[in-house]
């Protein structure tokens, strides 16, 4: 008889991403909702019950954001409302079963190098890209977390007199680099070009980042370019962190993979030219997520697995 499954959840800025894992973490089922603008956590518990409803023995959550490991607090983020919140323990109350809280890109980084794009290395950097850029670290087959809060590599300063950020700052990575820039981006094409090939695609939706990535696989210049552009950021931030951390493998998850090589080969062709010594250096593939958008919920399920259970 297999044993139940298990629940992970992921708490990002604008969606929450779930998954359940049965047995070899084969994936029984998920799914995705849009957050509320407050009671976000509520909204997150209600969740949990209703995966423990259908037999969820343990539940991992990823919140986008500063968390206290291994307390599960989660502290502060830009993108989630909510300060000082002990997710981990009213999760445990409230659900009566187990529970386990880390941040989302750092279960993210688990779930690939458990079972997808990063499995096999020993060091690797996982970016997630949704309404804002988060990383995890892995050295030595381990979770990088610093004393609590690495990964927080959106808030990069690029350009200091660039875009405003959701942090307060300016010119920070995910300004320039995020599923919102994209979704910007695919806006004011729409606007610009109203006959133009994404428009088509729109129809009557709210323009998005998938939108502009489909007019690119179609061929429409404009898109592509908009995505180079983009891609171009995604390189120079990734040779700062590559010169840091040299990692084996860059994974990229969230609507930048989505995106796929129009974004990733801009990407690829800037780290060559701005990285430190690059051509003395071992080739450094720089691959999609396995686990797409769901690679946070996927390694929550892991963590509560291999922590809990």
């Amino acid at each position: 008889m297999s044993d139940p499954p298990v629940a992970g959840i992921d708490v990002g800025g604008t969606f929450v991403k779930w998954v359940l894992l049965g047995d070899g973490a084969e994936r029984v089922d998920d799914g995705v909702r849009r957050l509320p603008g407050d009671g976000v956590f509520e909204a997150v518990a209600d969740l949990g019950a209703e995966l423990v409803g259908r037999g969820a023995r343990a539940v991992g959550v990823g919140v986008a954001g500063l968390v206290v490991w291994p307390e599960g607090e989660f502290v502060w983020g830009p993108h989630v409302p909510g300060r000082s919140v002990p997710y981990r323990r009213r999760l445990s109350d409230t659900l009566g079963v187990p529970a386990v809280v880390d941040n989302d890109a750092n279960l993210a980084a688990l779930a690939e190098l458990r079972l997808g794009a990063a499995r096999g290395h020993r060091h690797a950097l996982m970016l997630t890209f949704g309404t804002g850029i988060g990383a995890g670290m892995v050295v030595d087959r381990q979770i990088f977390r610093g004393r609590n809060f690495a990964g927080e590599v959106g808030h990069m300063v690029l350009d200091p007199d660039g875009p405003l950020c959701a942090c307060g700052r300016r010119g920070c990575w995910e300004t320039f680099v995020s599923g919102s820039r994209l979704d910007q981006l695919a806006a004011e094409l729409a606007d610009r070009a109203p006959d133009g090939a994404l428009a088509r695609l729109v129809g009557a939706d709210r323009p998005e980042g998938r939108h502009l990535t489909a007019a690119a696989a179609a061929g429409d210049p404009a898109a592509r370019a908009a995505l180079a552009e983009v891609g171009g950021w995604l390189g120079r931030g990734v040779a700062n962190l590559v010169a840091i951390f040299d990692p084996e493998v860059v994974v990229i998850g969230g609507a930048a993979a989505q995106a796929g090589d129009h974004l990733l080969d801009p990407a690829r062709k800037v780290v060559g030219q701005v990285l430190q010594g690059a051509e003395y250096r071992p080739d450094l593939p720089m691959v999609p997520a396995v686990f797409g958008p769901l690679a946070g919920a996927v390694g929550a399920a892991i963590l509560a697995t291999e922590t809990l259970l």
